[in-house]
């Protein structure tokens, strides 16, 4: 090949790459915010920002996510053509190099508009918690039924939650909130819908906890619905978001609850309390107590690994 050929196509790569890459705005903790790419989908109906289709729409733009039959791309380790899969979706660029732990808080909204089309016996996944090797350990989804639940995938048997009812899903913003606390043993995840609590789980949450977060359309098990319906086209979907938020302090969130300050304690004396504080008693010679504020915070655990993950190859 001519290096002026070369050249060019090493361009076509560049560009096409740096197209994926989306920048969203982040209301809460701008400290946490998301890097995206658009995942084995390069069509050019696929990923907009577009108005707001509701009848009470906002003046803010709104991501729009639209999967026609087909739409399966692939790369060097995937491919969802031959894997029944398609999908348009955005995921994080890159996993963390270290496991996650503590409590985060997330936050989206969605919206299904009146011609959405239920593609069962296949699924259709919207939001997805990933660990390494592609494991999908918390997904939300569309059920055989029309209802939009989450489903459970930490453990060897699957648990599914259900969140919205098919009569209320479609035409409408709904608001979702996630409260996690990362762990392999004692953590929890919650959530809430437009403001109502429809899960409390408690117990393990991830596994090796290198989580990194997609959204969009990602349709699975389409040799199920070709089977049921061999006369049948696959529907176009579309689905509309207003991008995600992440928190490490969960201020504002549903089911935030501020930290309890003593009757002894004035606001302004808790925030000057930053550093241990030494307190003796006159009645024990040398007896000191140390108090230690704890705020929330985004914890890591450091590896001898700090391996940076190309998503591409995990």
């Amino acid at each position: 090949m001519p290096v002026t050929s070369k050249l060019v196509a090493v361009m076509v790569t560049v560009n096409s790459f740096l197209a994926g890459l989306v920048a969203l705005p982040v209301r809460a903790d701008s400290h946490l915010p998301f890097d995206w790419v658009r995942n084995l989908n390069s069509t050019a109906w696929g990923y907009s920002q577009v108005e707001d289709p509701s009848e009470y729409g906002s003046n803010r733009l709104v991501e729009r996510f639209e999967l026609r039959m087909g739409d399966c791309g692939k790369n060097e380790t995937e491919n969802d053509c031959k894997s029944n899969q398609e999908r348009i979706e955005l995921v994080e660029l890159e996993r963390p190099a270290v496991a996650l732990s503590g409590e985060i808080w997330y936050r989206w909204k969605v919206y299904f508009p009146e011609d959405y089309k239920n593609i069962y016996p296949a699924k259709t996944h919207h939001t997805r918690f990933i660990e390494k090797g592609d494991k999908v350990i918390w997904s939300f989804a569309i059920g055989s039924t029309g209802v939009f639940w989450l489903g459970s995938h930490v453990s060897d048997e699957d648990t599914y939650y259900p969140l919205i009812d098919e009569e209320e899903l479609l035409s409408q913003w709904h608001e979702l909130s996630v409260h996690a606390k990362w762990a392999s043993d004692s953590g929890f995840f919650k959530i809430w819908v437009n403001n109502v609590q429809k899960v409390d789980y408690k117990g393990t949450t991830c596994r090796d906890c290198r989580l990194r977060l997609s959204y969009g359309i990602v349709r699975t098990g389409l040799d199920k619905f070709h089977k049921s319906y061999p006369e049948n086209d696959l529907p176009t979907q579309v689905i509309y978001y207003t991008g995600l938020e992440r928190s490490a302090t969960g201020i504002d969130y549903p089911g935030y609850v501020p930290p309890q300050i003593t009757d002894t304690t004035t606001a302004s004396e808790q925030l000057q309390t930053l550093k241990p504080v030494l307190i003796i008693e006159p009645s024990r010679k040398k007896t000191l107590k140390v108090f230690t504020p704890r705020a929330d915070h985004f914890e890591v655990h450091e590896r001898d690994d700090p391996e940076i993950l190309n998503w591409d190859k995990d």
